[in-house]
């Protein structure tokens, strides 16, 4: 077991004893009072009722304390939940050994055989409460079987054969029967909260995997295809919705030569500023900014306008030009700069997703046609 998997178990099973132990009280205490009424005729009042109010008294004082413990037991270490439960227990098996012992040589045959049927019930019930914890087992189960062993033993001959098959039945089959339940019980457990565990970790594997699928690995953006996939989901709600999508489509002027100046490493360092500045100028949360390709960007801005979406990427523009990237082999700036192409359609049945990529693309084309580090806009088609 993992040391996680392994201390789950053990405050299930801890937990469960506590839950059993605050089951059982009120049945030993209605226990205790019939015990006191069936046999009162043959004990003193005085005797009869002091040992029926320290019974009352424990149990009322371990109840509450038990409900005092119940909503911390996942605080508390399990060492000190078992050592007060162990006490519990065993001063509880005590006090009713003290019962036998006061009450056995008073009665009648018949009756120390009614009392031996309900202490044998007793340790029967409590064995099967307490099998989750060794130690609170035999605390309850060692001093009143020792009590019920040294009656029988010192009885005629009847009860002495009783007294050896009692004992077998609690140093042998008893320990044998409850260690089998409690390695059945151990793997039941062991097995829910490793599926548990493994669930979570999948779950969690599942989620990292699927959030890099959708990320360029260079970059740390949007790739293309979750590009592809928003831009399609936004298509959609922007048709319903009968608002503008816009598209602004970014490259970076003469990366090649960059590239063959500065070399492959500065060219990416290059390109993840260039995808910073691109993801900071993101206005809502459903604005996205990808790698579209190579040195190339793209802005999706739904519910955007032709002018909203021209003064993002004029954003974009003035803050690369104030990071100032050199780039020595530029023709139109001694610094790193960028083309763009924006692209606006209100989606309708005579439009498509083609159409507003193809836009962006002339507009992108026409920029760079036109001297770079410039915006074009592409409107009903044509190139404004």
């Amino acid at each position: 077991m993992t040391q996680s998997v392994t201390r789950q178990v053990k405050q299930a099973i801890m937990a469960q004893l506590y839950t059993h132990a605050s089951f059982s009280l009120p049945c030993l205490g209605l226990l205790a009072l019939g015990w006191s009424l069936l046999f009162n005729d043959y004990l003193p009042a005085g005797e009869a009722f002091g040992w029926l109010g320290l019974v009352s008294l424990l149990l009322f004082c371990r109840g509450w304390h038990l409900r005092w413990r119940q909503p911390r037991l996942a605080q508390i270490p399990l060492p000190v939940l078992e050592r007060e439960l162990f006490i519990g227990v065993t001063i509880t098996s005590i006090i009713w050994a003290l019962g036998v012992l006061l009450y056995m040589d008073k009665l009648p045959d018949t009756y120390r055989a009614a009392m031996m049927m309900l202490s044998s019930l007793i340790l029967t019930g409590s064995a099967i409460m307490l099998f989750g914890s060794r130690r609170s087992l035999y605390g309850a189960v060692l001093p009143l079987g020792l009590a019920m062993l040294f009656e029988l033993g010192v009885g005629n001959e009847q009860e002495r054969i009783v007294s050896c098959m009692l004992a077998g039945y609690l140093f042998v089959f008893l320990p044998t029967l409850l260690r089998r339940l409690r390695r059945d019980q151990v793997a039941s457990l062991y097995h829910r909260f490793s599926n548990a565990d493994l669930v979570a970790e999948l779950k969690a594997v599942s989620e990292h995997l699927k959030l890099t699928s959708r990320l360029d690995g260079l970059t740390g953006i949007a790739n293309r295809a979750h590009l592809d996939d928003s831009l399609e989901r936004a298509w959609r709600r922007c048709h319903r919705a009968r608002t503008p999508l816009s598209l602004v489509l970014v490259d970076v002027d003469y990366f090649k030569q960059f590239n063959d100046l500065y070399g492959h490493q500065l060219g990416d360092e290059c390109l993840q500023q260039v995808a910073g500045l691109l993801a900071e100028v993101q206005r809502r949360e459903d604005d996205l900014a990808a790698r579209y390709g190579g040195e190339e960007f793209a802005l999706l801005l739904p519910c955007t306008s032709m002018q909203g979406a021209l003064q993002i990427a004029e954003n974009v523009r003035v803050a690369l030009k104030e990071l100032g990237i050199p780039h020595q082999q530029s023709l139109v700036s001694n610094r790193v700069s960028c083309s763009f192409g924006v692209a606006t359609l209100v989606p309708d049945q005579s439009s498509s997703i083609a159409q507003l990529i193809q836009k962006a693309d002339a507009a992108l084309y026409q920029a760079k046609h036109n001297g770079r580090d410039r915006i074009e806009v592409a409107l009903m088609g044509k190139v404004a």
